[in-house]
């Protein structure tokens, strides 16, 4: 009885209250969320030096974005990582909902003067990072060294 007491008090103690709650959750990442995944078997095609722009786009389809002054193609998914639950009240209002946790994906392929790969890498860009800064910073550090080296998979938890 104690308990069923203490319960009812902490419940109507939160209602009352103004305030947050925000629970994320882990999952699998099995749920795409957009775009459409490369995984690393369909990858070994790509041979740095050999395999030219054309095979890629027969093979991969068309980049999500082409960065032609960088000779850059980006293939972007999204896969859900967690979910959100989130509840906000204040006093005899409130709402609640749930949303996906994405995880943010790319396959990056730079190709040399000749339109042949120079190298190519699977990245996780992170959550605060920008789209245009994570690209800049890949395309610098393929220009301070390991040029004609593909990198496979680079898939940090950075």
């Amino acid at each position: 009885m104690g308990m069923r007491v203490t319960v009812v008090f902490l419940v109507c103690a939160l209602i009352s209250q103004a305030g947050c709650v925000m629970l994320p959750i882990p999952t699998a990442e099995r749920k795409v969320l957009a775009g459409t995944p490369v995984a690393e078997e369909q990858l070994a095609f790509i041979v740095p030096n050999t395999t030219t722009r054309s095979e890629v786009v027969a093979r991969l389809g068309n980049p999500d974005v082409i960065w032609e002054e960088a000779r850059l193609f980006v293939y972007n998914w999204e896969m859900r990582q967690g979910i959100l639950f989130w509840a906000v009240g204040a006093y005899y209002s409130g709402a609640a909902g749930v949303a996906d946790i994405p995880k943010h994906y790319m396959l990056l392929i730079q190709f040399d003067d000749q339109d042949r790969v120079q190298r190519f890498e699977r990245a996780v860009r992170p959550a605060r990072e920008t789209y245009g800064d994570f690209l800049k910073e890949w395309i610098r550090n393929s220009d301070k060294g390991n040029r004609g080296d593909a990198t496979r998979d680079r898939i940090d938890s950075r």
